[in-house]
C-alpha cells in the first residue's frame, strides 16, 4: 500500500525537494527523506487534510530544515578552510557540458511548445509566478493556469520520450 503512495507522489515530493535544495542530488536524498518520515508519522495521519497535503508539509519542513543546515554548515567554513576540491567539483568540465546540453535540451523542447503552454511555462518555472499571478496576468481563471500547465508537462515529456 505505501509503495502505491510512493509512486503516485514521488514527483510532487520531488519538485518540492528540487526547488528547495536546488541540486539533484539532494533532492533524490531528500525525497527518500520525506518518505521514510512520512511511513513513520502514517498512524499520526489524522485526515484533516488531504494526504498530498500532509505530505507536502513534511517534504516541504524536512528540506528547509536541510538547507538551514547546509547554509550554516557553509558560512560556518572560512576561505582558509574551502579544499581545492570544493571549488573544482562545482564546475568540472564534464559537469559544464552535462549542463549545457540538457539546457539546450530543455530550451528545444520548451520552444516547440504552442502557445499558450509556452508562456505558461515560462511564467511558472523560469519567472516564479504563483498560479494566480499568472492567471491575473493572462486574464484567465485558476483552473485554466492549472490545466495548461499540465498540458505543457505532458507535452514536454512525450517530446522529451521522444528525443531519447
Amino acid at each position: 500500500m505505501f509503495g502505491h503512495l510512493v509512486e503516485r507522489y514521488q514527483g510532487m515530493v520531488y519538485r518540492v525537494c528540487i526547488k528547495i535544495t536546488g541540486e539533484a542530488e539532494s533532492a533524490k536524498d531528500m525525497a527518500q527523506e520525506v518518505f521514510i518520515k512520512a511511513y513513520k508519522a502514517l498512524p499520526s495521519f489524522r485526515r484533516q487534510s488531504s494526504f498530498s497535503t500532509w505530505l507536502y508539509r513534511i517534504a516541504y519542513r524536512t528540506c528547509l530544515d536541510w538547507k538551514r543546515a547546509n547554509d550554516r554548515e557553509w558560512q560556518h567554513r572560512s576561505m582558509a578552510e574551502y579544499t581545492e576540491n570544493d571549488w573544482v567539483t562545482s564546475q568540472t568540465p564534464e559537469h559544464a557540458a552535462l549542463r549545457k546540453e540538457a539546457s539546450a535540451e530543455l530550451d528545444e523542447n520548451l520552444n516547440s511548445l504552442a502557445e499558450p503552454y509556452r508562456s505558461v511555462v515560462q511564467l511558472y518555472y523560469f519567472q516564479r509566478h504563483s498560479y494566480q499571478e499568472i492567471a491575473e496576468q493572462r486574464g484567465v481563471s485558476v483552473k485554466t493556469v492549472e490545466s495548461q500547465l499540465y498540458r505543457a508537462r505532458q507535452m514536454m515529456r512525450k517530446q522529451g520520450e521522444e528525443w531519447r
